[in-house]
């Protein structure tokens, strides 16, 4: 849980850098100057010293700051006033000043009279015993809250939020009574019985066993410092701010073009974060649709109208309408005129906006676009229809006919150079629920023996390899069925002519190895007449087949977790507890998996096929 909560701060943390001067270290804080205004000032960038080591004040102060130069920023842009770097600089430089006053007073009781301390103290006992009462009268209410604020936080890190849950119950009591301790810390504090917020935070990591520093219940050095019963003493010792100049600015600001800035975004994307082709090419192609929509504008005329007109457009347009033989050479606005039947689902449409919000941000960052991201709030809601196609899970009848001697014709005694791969591929998904990335990047030593059971180890311990999550990194027991079907006689042979990789056939492209077993697979559904335009079916609906059998012999959610690679809803779990053993998910998962096939059919002498 400390992991958790530390890593969602540093995340929020603007620009911080630490600075040492022999036993002594402080905070500065880096602030970039907007494109549009480098040649006005001379310069990209620039530091100012925090005065301060404790790591939750220079958060707050540096989010301060940064606000406040963004203003007189846009002042500068819009010819309000025009200031020198080093009375820009002298601005935030006061701010700091104050500040450091701030948290002296309030820490020390310097100029604080007897009544301002009284009143302040009368204000939070009022403050703690309205929140008691509404805790004795409307706890449901204080619950509803805190958990709203628990689940923000726990889903935008990537973490399924289950309110019913043990843990979640457990975490949200602690947050409780953590707002509790806060009433009587700040009476402590304006009291002048305590002064040392690091005691406070080490008490409450000692009672609740968090590791954690909430900005709203634990930073009382900067919440006293806005408290509004204080600011009389704390305005009497602040210095008084600089006028700036009320001067015209003679320079234009230049305006940037959205497709130059999607190059831009693109190319430092790449070069940073190491994205896969398949990632760059997504985020390129959905900027460029962007593009198309709302039209090459100059980013300062992007508005809300044009999100609320991307998002809706969206919401139109079919899936594939690159590929698809109907749509491919048409415009967006020809498409939507066709009056498409079954669109992308909202999933698909909510991760388009996402990246866009994501490029946004970016932008932002960079000082070329000062307004809110307008992609917020412009997700779409789920569609829950008959309209909506979904991906389903193989029946029975489908199984018998997928993995028949039909299965045995396409693959084994077809002509293709990856007949070996479309053979096997399949049937690993169908008993282990893995993805397609997943298996056709397999190495022939990500199969092993592991306590006397043979494993299949998903990883990316290579450069062609790539996983989807870091859940999707897990040892898993080898089903019996592939083992019967000779899967390892097979692993032998390859491993005796020199092979390295498990299926050598598939060359690496821009999707990985996935490119041949994903164009086999539909193509065979299509040619069972099992896929259709209402019926979304493919390689994937191997995975929810292995789900769905798992959850009817009533294989409990953790292991099927860890067997397919998902991410734990627990905290105890997600959090502190490791992965199952192969031999555990042995027992639980692959040992139940069972399916009404005759398998015998498929069996061969590996050693006459391969020679």
């Amino acid at each position: 849980m400390g992991y958790f909560w530390g890593t969602f701060f540093m995340q929020n943390t603007n620009y911080l850098i630490k600075r040492t001067d022999r036993n002594y270290f402080s905070y500065q804080s880096k602030f970039n100057i907007p494109v549009s205004l480098q040649n006005y000032f001379g310069r990209k960038s620039f530091k100012i010293s925090l005065k301060s080591g404790n790591y939750n004040e220079c958060r707050c102060l540096s989010n301060r700051l940064h606000k406040l130069l963004n203003g007189i920023f846009k002042e500068i842009r819009m010819g309000n006033k025009k200031l020198t770097f080093e009375e820009v600089k002298s601005i935030l430089k006061i701010e700091v000043d104050k500040s450091v006053l701030h948290i002296q007073h309030i820490e020390t009781g310097t100029g604080t009279t007897e009544s301002q301390v009284l009143q302040s103290l009368q204000h939070i006992t009022k403050e703690e015993t309205q929140f008691k009462r509404t805790l004795e009268d409307e706890r449901k209410k204080i619950e509803n809250k805190v958990d709203r604020e628990m689940s923000k936080i726990l889903k935008s890190n990537g973490f399924e939020v289950d309110k019913k849950s043990l843990e979640f119950k457990t975490l949200r009591k602690r947050v409780i009574e953590l707002k509790l301790l806060r009433f009587s810390h700040k009476k402590d504090f304006v009291s002048g019985k305590q002064t040392d917020l690091n005691k406070f935070l080490e008490e409450c990591d000692n009672k609740f066993r968090l590791g954690i520093s909430f900005e709203e219940v634990m930073d009382e050095k900067n919440a006293f410092a806005r408290n509004t019963h204080l600011q009389p003493v704390i305005e009497n010792y602040a210095p008084e701010p600089l006028q700036p100049y009320q001067v015209e600015v003679n320079e234009k600001v230049e305006t940037i073009l959205i497709s130059k800035l999607i190059d831009e975004y693109i190319e430092e994307t790449e070069r940073q974060k190491g994205l896969r082709e398949k990632t760059i090419v997504e985020y390129r192609n959905v900027l460029l649709m962007l593009v198309e929509v709302i039209g090459d504008l100059p980013i300062n005329e992007l508005s809300q109208k044009h999100g609320r007109l991307f998002s809706s457009t969206l919401e139109k347009l079919p899936p594939r309408r690159k590929t698809d033989g109907r749509f491919k050479d048409k415009s967006i606005n020809e498409i939507i005129q066709m009056e498409v039947k079954h669109p992308m689902d909202t999933r698909t449409v909510n991760k388009l906006i996402q990246r866009c919000s994501t490029w946004l941000n970016w932008v932002i960052r960079k000082g070329y676009y000062e307004d809110r991201n307008i992609f917020h709030g412009k997700s779409v809601p789920s569609k829950k229809g008959k309209n909506v196609i979904t991906r389903q899970p193989f029946n029975e009848e489908q199984l018998k006919l997928i993995f028949g001697k039909n299965y045995f014709n396409r693959t084994l005694n077809s002509v293709s150079p990856c007949r070996y791969v479309f053979f096997w591929v399949g049937i690993l998904g169908l008993h282990h629920g893995t993805r397609l990335q997943e298996t056709s990047q397999l190495h022939i030593n990500d199969i092993y023996p592991l306590d006397k059971i043979w494993v299949i180890d998903i990883n990316e311990n290579t450069k062609d390899k790539k996983l989807k999550t870091k859940n999707s990194n897990r040892i898993i027991p080898l089903h019996q069925t592939l083992i019967d079907l000779g899967f390892l006689e097979y692993r032998k042979i390859l491993e005796q002519n020199g092979k390295e990789r498990l299926f050598h056939e598939l060359t690496l492209g821009r999707d990985g190895y996935t490119k041949n077993p994903s164009k086999f697979f539909n193509d065979y559904l299509r040619e069972l007449g099992i896929k259709s335009a209402t019926e979304k079916y493919d390689f994937h609906s191997l995975r929810h087949t292995c789900n769905n059998a798992l959850i009817q012999k009533d294989v409990n959610e953790e292991h099927r977790n860890d067997y397919l690679g998902w991410g734990q809803t627990g905290m105890s779990k997600s959090v502190y507890g490791k992965p199952f053993e192969p031999s555990i998910l042995k027992k639980r998962c692959s040992d139940v998996i069972s399916f009404p096939i005759n398998w015998n059919d498929l069996k061969v002498d590996w050693k006459l096929v391969i020679g």
